[in-house]
């Protein structure tokens, strides 16, 4: 019995540290400028949201709100510009794109007297590729943070789906933000 659960443990272990090494890296891209001290900020305001290709009205809207929803449990939102410490910018980029692929092992039905092969069929598919990009900037617009990550929510249908995502993806990029680069107050 004890040879059993010592077997099972060790069975248990390998296949923890084989799925452990199938781990995603966090797609999330930081840059900042080292010299400014993010550690003074404690008010912003939200400025209107950029979007780039395809992206309709809604979802920019939805990626506004998500960023607010998630800056609002460690910043307080000014109520004007002037106020700020800071200023965000969301921006949501998107692209149609095409994939295709060959498939050479796909088998083909013959006609008449030609009978049955092999041929390689082109498989063709559309899709569209977003990014959730976040910018910080000084009262006076100098960019000093951005965050950025490819976004999944236009693959769902219903705007509650959407918004969800959107939450889930604004909460991963700022998660980075500050990047704890000093320490103290000015």
């Amino acid at each position: 019995m004890a040879s059993l659960l010592r077997t099972f443990r060790v069975v248990a272990l390998g296949l923890a540290l084989a799925l452990g090494g199938c781990a995603t890296p966090n797609p999330v891209a930081v840059d900042y400028d080292p010299a400014f001290q993010f550690a003074n900020l404690r008010s912003y305001y939200l400025l209107d949201t950029l979007a780039n290709g395809p992206v309709s009205p809604f979802e920019s809207k939805r990626a506004n709100q998500a960023v607010n929803d998630v800056l609002k449990g460690s910043y307080r939102p000014a109520e004007t510009r002037e106020e700020a410490d800071f200023l965000v910018r969301v921006q949501l980029y998107s692209s149609d794109k095409v994939a295709v692929y060959e498939d050479p092992f796909s088998i083909y039905g013959g006609y008449r007297y030609f009978g049955f092969g092999w041929r390689a069929p082109l498989r063709v598919r559309e899709y569209r590729e977003s990014s959730l990009i976040v910018d910080v900037l000084s009262p006076e617009e100098a960019p000093l943070w951005r965050g950025s990550m490819p976004s999944v929510a236009g693959r769902y249908d219903a705007p509650e789906q959407q918004l969800f995502r959107l939450r889930e993806e604004a909460g991963m990029i700022l998660a980075k933000f500050p990047p704890y680069n000093d320490v103290g107050y000015d």
